[in-house]
């Protein structure tokens, strides 16, 4: 059974300092309409790094999604994940692949809230638009490096296909198949490893956390900040693992023929949503999976096996003909000491 999960981020957006909502028209598109049935065969899990306002015009779905939602903060500010399964949450399903059959939003980013560029410095974001991580559930989101971008303006597709990658330990490979030893992850992955190893470099050399951090540890304040953000961390790979294969296609919106109705729906002008609009679709291509397996190349069986072949084609060795060998020399032995002892 698959698991998706989504980091959606606002690029540049003064909600992720000061904790304002901003708007977001979000609808889910299903074949069900019982809140036990919705979504049945894959789940997939979803981040939304903003602060949301969800309007719904089906508020069973407006309950399912709210209840399927978790905030998680990262680099990018405060996000919220889709069907993160936690607290032991049921996961959501989906019945089928194909556009219509996933995860459908429509965003407002309001550029106009947007804080103006001065200057350029490592956390300036010159782009408008959103971020997204799609990832599984087991790991956490690491947006700011895995994320890709969604552009205002379009209609994105976003078609997505499970991959489990599976490893060999060692002596063959060097993966890690061995549970974390932390205080905030239980299973092993190279974004769990990197969050857990920065935030306990970062408490120990300063006694404070960033803001996206897990923990308890106060949080650094800038001068902090900036002395301790980029602590170097090695994290090996997992033996197992799942990734989300993603195909992009973006159309535009809107449209010559719905851009007068989508201005009269949401009282706005025709340029602002061009400027601020945009729609994801989320999807599964097929609900099947592609497993990518490593295996020895040699293992001593085949080595053993290969080398019984050889001797038995270029010598006419077998394990038989070594016993007779051995018998023969035995039998040699015997004869000598015999005589040695006349």
């Amino acid at each position: 059974m698959s698991r998706m999960r989504l980091c959606v981020v606002a690029l540049d957006s003064p909600t992720l300092l000061n904790g304002l909502f901003l708007t977001i028209l979000s609808r889910l598109r299903s074949p069900c309409c019982l809140c036990t049935s919705f979504f049945h065969t894959f789940p997939f899990h979803i981040t939304f790094c903003w602060n949301i306002q969800l309007l719904f015009n089906d508020l069973l779905r407006l309950s399912l999604l709210m209840e399927a939602s978790m905030m998680v903060y990262t680099r990018n500010g405060r996000c919220y994940t889709f069907n993160s399964a936690k607290d032991e949450q049921e996961p959501l399903h989906t019945l089928k692949g194909g556009t219509g059959n996933g995860l459908e939003l429509m965003l407002d980013i309001q550029q106009d809230e947007y804080f103006p560029v001065f200057g350029e410095t490592e956390e300036t974001s010159l782009e408008a638009g959103v971020k997204v991580q799609i990832h599984s559930q087991d790991e956490p989101p690491f947006i700011d490096q895995l994320g890709f971008g969604v552009a205002p303006g379009f209609q994105t597709f976003v078609s997505c296909q499970k991959q489990e990658l599976r490893y060999l330990p060692p002596p063959w490979g060097d993966c890690k198949s061995t549970s974390m030893d932390s205080t905030y992850f239980t299973k092993y992955s190279i974004t769990a490893c990197r969050i857990d190893c920065e935030t306990r470099l970062v408490i120990d050399n300063c006694g404070c956390r960033m803001v996206h951090m897990p923990g308890d540890a106060p949080v650094c304040s800038p001068d902090e900040y900036s002395e301790c953000d980029n602590p170097l961390c090695e994290c090996g790979t997992p033996c197992s693992t799942v990734r989300f294969g993603k195909e992009l296609s973006m159309v535009r919106i809107p449209s010559k023929a719905s851009a007068d109705y989508l201005a009269k729906m949401y009282n706005k002008s025709t340029d602002y949503i061009a400027e601020n609009m945009l729609v994801l679709d989320i999807f599964f291509e097929e609900l099947n999976y592609e497993v990518i397996e490593q295996k020895p190349a040699y293992e001593v069986a085949g080595l053993l096996g290969d080398i019984g072949g050889q001797m038995g084609l270029f010598i006419g060795a077998s394990i038989l003909t070594i016993l007779e060998i051995f018998d023969y020399l035995i039998n040699v032995l015997g004869y000598l000491s015999s005589l040695h002892g006349r």
